[in-house]
């Protein structure tokens, strides 16, 4: 007999009428005999495989029914198979009665259905990177005035592929716990160790836990309280403990960063680094300090004008293969909008696209992301100047997406640490605005300003 030709409506990964297109119609035929033969090898295969894996159109046509059958608990066996199809109009389609008695009749296919499966695997999974490698010839030709998108949406399809040959998604609960469990044990035999990328700051790292894959972390301050310092030193103290790291600034050049790195490392002041006035007793220290920092698994990238897709293409290439990342991104509001896209309305909403896009980034990559964002000059004009969170600068939004929101307070003048509703001079209060994980507080630290540097501070020291 001759097989029902595929119908490119039904289809969702046609052939585009290339018959040399991955393809095993035995083995399909195969796996689609032990599904009928054996209610065991029907239940594996509705796990193991998808509508997709099947090339042959009436054989995809054969799948569906026997798995809508058992969702709604009918046997499946030729005759209730032949009567379903046919009541959705698809029996002449699928070959006929004649067709399935003859699927029921392969005994031997019980013996290598696993086998089969994994052929079918093998098959979609090559049809499926020809149609997306068809895609993004595609997208190339018709490219949009942002070729970063065309780029990003080019690996997003290509990660669609190879996301399906990671295995199943589901876990039995006994698993999960027992997993649990280990972990727990092993966190607990070693206190100093964490469950996420860690600040090296104890009484935040107490506080957050660590900072945890797919977390969207907002740092907010006003201009010249120390975010940038703050995000450098979190970079160094990261990378310290293991983690990789993608720092993205849209502010400060490479070189910029580089001075504060190594004048915070050495403590030695950032203005001596700047204008070449080194002692000769510093060298050493310098030396030390470089050859430090020169370990640690920093990326730097400081493009100008750069977008929330760009960040993501490159973080994304940056922290592969890497156990522990962490992006870095200093400044939210410093963010283009995609390029070729029509202007929103305000800058606000501007904002708040890119803002979900950064928590979007966070899930998509699986690591945390920091976001600096500067706060709204209004909170100067406010009695006690402590930030809060609606003081984030142009959108509510950032609010909303944000996993964790830490405010930075610190009084920029002696006579402003003087108040008594105002931190001491050269101390930064961490206000942990919002944590959906854990606790609300303050977490003071003792600012650098010479050497650009955050250490732990003792309040309860005499």
């Amino acid at each position: 007999m001759q097989d029902a030709p595929i119908d490119y409506d039904r289809d969702p990964t046609p052939p585009a009428g290339d018959a040399s297109m991955p393809q095993d119609l035995a083995a399909e035929k195969s796996v689609l005999s032990a599904m009928l033969l054996s209610q065991d090898v029907l239940q594996e295969c509705l796990i193991d495989l998808e509508e997709q894996d099947f090339y042959l159109y009436s054989h995809r046509l054969i799948f569906l029914a026997m798995s809508e059958m058992f969702d709604r608990g009918k046997p499946v066996d030729p005759i209730s198979l032949a009567d379903h199809l046919k009541s959705q109009g698809q029996l002449d389609r699928t070959g006929g009665m004649a067709y399935l008695l003859e699927l029921n009749g392969d005994s031997f296919a019980l013996a290598s259905w696993r086998h089969h499966v994994e052929i079918l695997h093998r098959d979609s999974t090559l049809r499926a990177i020809i149609a997306a490698s068809a895609k993004i010839t595609a997208l190339a030709f018709d490219a949009p005035e942002d070729t970063k998108e065309v780029v990003d949406s080019a690996e997003n399809l290509l990660l669609n592929v190879t996301n399906r040959e990671i295995g199943d998604s589901y876990s039995d609960l006994a698993d999960v716990m027992g997993d649990l469990y280990t972990e727990l044990g092993e966190a607990c035999q070693n206190p100093e160790g964490s469950l996420g990328v860690m600040t090296g700051y104890s009484g935040i790292d107490q506080r957050l836990q660590g900072l945890r894959p797919g977390q969207m972390i907002v740092i907010g301050a006003r201009p010249g309280v120390g975010k940038t310092s703050f995000a450098l030193n979190l970079a160094v103290n990261a990378a310290a403990h293991g983690a990789s790291i993608a720092f993205f600034s849209l502010e400060m050049s490479k070189v910029e960063i580089a001075q504060r790195l190594l004048s915070a490392q050495a403590r030695i002041p950032l203005s001596a680094i700047r204008g070449a006035r080194i002692q000769d007793n510093q060298w050493p220290t310098i030396l030390e300090a470089t050859r430090d920092l020169s370990k640690l698994d920093i990326m730097i990238d400081d493009t100008p004008g750069t977008t929330v897709t760009e960040i993501r293409a490159k973080a994304r290439r940056m922290l592969q293969g890497k156990d522990h990342g962490l992006v870095l991104l200093d400044y939210l509001q410093l963010l283009s909008p995609p390029a070729g896209r029509h202007r929103a309305d305000s800058r606000a909403t501007e904002v708040s696209e890119m803002s979900r896009g950064i928590k979007i980034m966070a899930k998509d990559l699986e690591v945390p992301v920091v976001a600096l964002s500067q706060l709204n000059r209004a909170v100067t004009d406010r009695k006690g100047k402590r930030p809060e969170l609606s003081d984030l600068r142009e959108s509510g939004s950032i609010e909303q997406d944000a996993d964790v929101v830490i405010l930075l307070d610190r009084s920029m003048t002696e006579e402003e640490a003087e108040s008594s509703d105002r931190p001491d001079f050269n101390v930064t209060n961490f206000i942990i605005a919002k944590n959906r994980s854990g606790p609300l507080d303050i977490v003071p630290l003792t600012f650098l300003p010479g050497s650009t540097k955050f250490v732990e501070v003792d309040m309860h020291h005499d």
